[in-house]
């Protein structure tokens, strides 16, 4: 059996389309979902007893049910409700509200590693707790969260494929088209496998060098 590269550069505009696609969809879920995972760590964090337990279920929900269940939840629930939307908004809200429930628990978890006696020292100098987390912890968080960020953001990129079980146009949906009309699954399934690869790689790239420029910082913080 010969590996036809043809297959590969003959369909390379619809894998472009597809990979343009998946993009796309992370490039819009991950600041919504990290955006919404601070919102509910900081409930969490420092709301009351009824908030926290609700953002606590909420979390353990979309941690625990298999993202792909929540795709169809979402794509066939929402339209019974009157709810009729975009595959893409369904992608979109699906991993937007899956990352959401990671991103609380690190932001979570980098608050409470911060030392206790930074609040507590800006409590003595009269500041207000938002004011605190503003100034004082929220600046810090980032080299605290972005070691586990990043290996979730790498996670979600890869789960964006499950997007094409609701026929999202991304990679992975453009890559079975390709692979339906041309018969060729090992030439495209290896093609796509180098796409993800290459993204992948660039956000662990891209991360490292952030990590680099946070390091002295965090190094202050921690001392």
């Amino acid at each position: 059996m010969s590996f036809d590269f043809a297959v590969i550069t003959d369909n390379w505009p619809a894998l472009a389309k597809g990979f343009g696609n998946t993009l796309v969809i992370c490039a819009v879920t991950l600041p919504l979902g990290f955006a919404l995972g601070l919102v509910l760590a900081l409930v969490r964090l420092r709301a009351g007893r009824v908030p926290a337990s609700i953002v606590a279920f909420y979390v353990e929900l979309f941690r625990n049910i298999p993202f792909l269940i929540q795709v169809f939840l979402l794509f066939y629930v929402l339209p019974m409700a009157g709810v009729r939307l975009s595959t893409i908004a369904v992608s979109v809200i699906a991993l937007s509200a899956y990352a959401s429930a990671y991103f609380a628990e690190i932001v979570r978890g980098a608050v409470q590693s911060i030392p206790k006696g930074q609040t507590e020292a800006g409590y003595a100098l009269g500041l207000r707790y938002p004011l605190i987390l503003r100034k004082v912890l929220l600046p810090q968080v980032a080299g605290y969260i972005l070691p586990a960020a990043v290996n979730l953001t790498i996670t979600l990129i890869k789960e964006s494929a499950i997007l094409s079980a609701i026929t999202v146009p991304e990679l992975t949906y453009m890559a079975q088209d390709i692979i339906g009309r041309t018969f060729a699954p090992v030439e495209i399934f290896t093609a796509i496998a180098l796409l993800y690869w290459a993204l992948t790689v660039l956000v662990a790239a891209a991360a490292r060098a952030l990590e680099r420029r946070l390091t002295p910082h965090l190094a202050v913080s921690r001392g």
